[in-house]
C-alpha cells in the first residue's frame, strides 16, 4: 500500500500534463490587475483631455466678453451639459445661477476658477510669467477646472485622483505703427537733387509741394488692392502683392489710382509719373512692409485694421529700393546762407527685414529705419582775416538705425479699435565729423569707412588741415504712448535724444583740430597762427545754421533724421481671442 502511495506521488511529481492550465491560473489575477490599470489610466488621460477642453474654451468664451465673465462661463457650462459649478465671492453658482456654500457641494462636482488679468507676449519671459492677474485694463483670463477623476477597478483599493486643467486666453491685439522722419525740415531744392538722382529724373518741386506730399496718407491696403488689379495677379493675398516685382511708374500709376489722396498730392504724383522714365529697377513693396497675420487675407478681404503710409515717406522707401546699392553723388548749389556749391554723396543701406520701418505686429515686435551715410563737401566764403579765401567743408554723418518697439496695447472695450498703444522708442545714435573718407567705402555697410585729416584752407600763402569728430544722440529709450484719438488722427509723435543737428554742428567747429601752415609770400607773412584759428571758427560759426539745414534736408531724402525719430501709430485691433501659453 505504501509502495503504491510512493509511485503515485511519484508519477504526479514526474507529470507534465497541465503546466500551462497552472501557469496561467497564478498569472491570471496579475494580468487582469494589469488590464484594470490601464482601463483606469485610459478613462483618467481622456477625462484629463476633455478637462483640458473644458477649460480652453470657457477661457475663449471669457476672453470675448470679459465685462460678463460669469455668464459667459455659465452659459458655456450649460451649452455643454456640464454640471459644474463657478467660484465666486458670493459663493459657488451653479449653471442654474443659485448660490451654493462650500459644504453644500459635493465632492464629485466639478469646480471652475476665474482669473483675469494682463498678458505680455514676451518670449523672454517664461510661460507662467507672462500672465498677471490684475483688475484693471484685463486683456486675458486663466480659468482653472478641477473634478475627481473616474476608477473603474482601482476605486476599490483608492480614491479617485483630482484631475485639473488649466487654460488661458487673450484678447487678440495688433497694431500697425511706423518711424521714419515727417516732421523733417523739408527744402526744396536738396529734396529735388537727391530724390532726382534717385529716380533718374529732373524735380522742380519746392518746399511747399513737399509738405503736401508729407501731409497725404496713403492707405496701403487699398494700394496693395489697387496693384493686384494692375499686375494681373488673380486670387492673390496682400503676400503675394508685397512680394510682387514692381518698377517706380507701376508704383506711381497705382497710387494717382487708388491712393485717394487730395488734389494737390495728387497732381504731383501724376507730374512724377510723367517725368519718371518707363521701366527701371524692380524693388518690392515688401522690402519695407511686413503685414504679419493680415498678409494671409486674399486682398478682397476685410483687414480689420487700418495700415497708412505717408506719401513722401513711401516714395522715400521706393525709391531707395529702386535705387538699390547704388551711391547717390550730386553737386548742387545749396541757395543757403552762407554756402555755396555743395558736393553730396548719399548712401542708404538696405531696410531691415527682422523690422522694417511699417509694419502691422504685435507687442514685442520693432520697426527701424535704414542706416545711412552723407559725405559733403561745402564750400565757404572766408570772413574776418580769411576774408576772400575760399574755405572747403568736408562733412561726414553716419545714422544708425532708430528703433521703436510696440510695448504694450491695452484694451479698454466696447470696439476693436478702442485702445491705447505704448511705442518704447530710441533715436539712432550719429556720428558726425569734418574730415575726408573715400567715397566708395559709404556703400559698404559691413566695415566702417575711415575719416582722415581733410584740408580746409589751400592758398598760395596759407594752407589749414583740420578733423573733429562727435556723437550725436544716445541708446535712451523713451516711452511714447497714443490714445484713441491720436490714432484715428493719425498723429505723429517725434522722441528726441540728448544732441540735436545744431549741437553737434558747434561741438564740432569747437573741437577743431587745426594744423595752420602760414607760407611766407615776397617776404611777408600773413596773421599768426591762432588769429587764423579764430577767423576760421567765426567762419564756420556764421554757417552753423545753414550747415544744420542742409544736413536735416539731405537725411530727410532719405527718411531719417540725426537724433530723433517720428512714431506713427495708424491703426489698432482688439478682437478674437486666443489661447495663449
Amino acid at each position: 500500500m505504501a509502495g503504491s502511495l510512493t509511485k503515485r506521488v511519484s508519477g504526479l511529481v514526474s507529470c507534465r500534463e497541465g503546466n500551462i492550465a497552472v501557469m496561467s491560473a497564478l498569472a491570471l489575477p496579475a494580468c487582469l490587475g494589469i488590464v484594470a490599470l490601464a482601463v483606469d489610466y485610459g478613462q483618467l488621460t481622456l477625462e484629463r483631455r476633455q478637462l483640458q477642453t473644458v477649460a480652453d474654451l470657457a477661457a475663449i468664451a471669457v476672453a470675448s466678453d470679459m465685462a460678463h465673465s460669469d455668464d459667459a462661463v455659465l452659459a458655456h457650462l450649460d451649452n455643454n451639459g456640464l454640471k459644474m459649478v463657478l467660484r465666486t465671492p458670493q459663493g459657488w453658482k451653479t449653471v442654474k445661477g443659485a448660490l451654493l456654500p462650500e459644504a453644500s457641494v459635493a465632492a464629485s462636482t466639478g469646480r471652475v476658477t476665474v482669473e483675469k488679468g494682463r498678458y505680455v507676449p514676451d518670449p523672454a519671459r517664461s510661460p507662467n510669467e507672462r500672465f498677471k492677474p490684475s483688475a484693471q485694463l484685463v486683456d486675458a483670463v486663466r480659468v482653472h477646472v478641477q473634478q475627481p477623476g473616474t476608477l473603474f477597478f482601482a476605486g476599490m483599493f483608492t480614491t479617485p485622483p483630482m484631475l485639473s486643467a488649466t487654460g488661458t486666453a487673450a484678447v487678440s491685439k495688433t497694431a500697425a505703427f511706423s518711424i521714419g522722419s515727417r516732421l523733417a525740415s523739408l527744402e526744396g531744392g536738396v529734396l529735388n537733387a537727391i530724390l532726382g538722382k534717385m529716380l533718374g529724373a529732373k524735380l522742380t518741386f519746392s518746399a511747399v509741394d513737399y509738405r503736401s506730399l508729407a501731409a497725404a496718407d496713403i492707405d496701403l491696403f487699398r494700394l496693395a488692392k489697387g496693384l493686384a488689379t494692375d499686375l494681373n495677379l488673380t486670387a492673390a493675398t496682400y503676400d503675394d502683392v508685397l512680394k510682387a516685382e514692381i518698377t517706380m511708374p507701376q508704383l506711381l500709376s497705382a497710387v494717382a489710382r487708388y491712393g485717394g489722396v487730395a488734389a494737390g498730392a495728387s497732381g504731383l504724383v501724376s507730374e512724377l509719373r510723367r517725368i519718371v522714365p518707363p521701366g527701371g529697377e524692380t524693388f518690392t513693396l515688401g522690402g519695407f512692409v511686413d503685414l504679419d497675420q493680415k498678409s494671409r487675407l486674399r486682398v478682397d478681404a476685410k483687414s480689420g485694421i487700418s495700415m497708412k503710409v505717408g506719401l513722401l515717406d513711401l516714395l522715400q522707401s521706393s525709391a531707395s529700393l529702386a535705387n538699390g546699392s547704388n551711391l547717390v553723388s550730386v553737386q548742387t548749389q545749396a541757395a543757403l546762407p552762407g554756402l555755396g556749391t555743395v558736393d553730396l554723396n548719399l548712401a542708404v543701406g538696405e531696410p531691415s527685414v527682422s523690422a522694417p520701418p511699417y509694419r502691422i505686429g504685435e507687442p514685442g515686435q520693432a520697426v527701424r529705419t535704414v542706416q545711412v551715410r552723407l559725405s559733403a563737401t561745402v564750400r565757404i566764403d572766408g570772413l574776418a582775416e580769411l576774408l576772400g579765401t575760399k574755405i572747403t567743408l568736408p562733412l561726414y554723418v553716419e545714422v544708425a538705425h532708430a528703433e521703436a518697439k510696440l510695448a504694450d496695447i491695452q484694451c479698454h472695450g466696447g470696439k476693436a479699435d478702442n485702445a491705447t498703444v505704448a511705442i518704447d522708442a530710441a533715436p539712432g545714435v550719429a556720428e558726425v565729423s569734418i574730415g575726408a573718407v573715400d567715397p566708395s567705402a559709404l556703400k559698404s555697410f559691413g566695415s566702417k569707412p575711415r575719416v582722415t585729416r581733410a584740408r580746409l584752407v589751400d592758398t598760395p600763402a596759407l594752407a589749414i588741415d583740420g578733423m573733429s569728430s562727435t556723437t550725436v544722440g544716445g541708446t535712451q529709450i523713451k516711452r511714447v504712448s497714443f490714445t484713441p484719438s491720436n490714432i484715428a488722427s493719425g498723429l505723429t509723435k517725434s522722441v528726441s535724444s540728448t544732441g540735436l543737428t545744431t549741437s553737434a554742428t558747434q561741438s564740432l567747429i569747437g573741437n577743431l583740430d587745426l594744423a595752420v601752415e602760414v607760407k611766407l609770400l615776397l617776404g611777408l607773412s600773413l596773421s599768426p597762427p591762432k588769429v587764423l584759428q579764430t577767423a576760421l571758427a567765426k567762419t564756420l560759426g556764421a554757417v552753423t545754421p545753414a550747415v544744420d539745414t542742409l544736413l536735416d534736408s539731405v537725411l530727410a531724402a532719405a527718411g531719417v533724421r540725426v537724433g530723433e525719430a517720428d512714431i506713427q501709430v495708424t491703426g489698432v485691433d482688439c478682437a478674437n481671442p486666443v489661447l495663449v501659453q
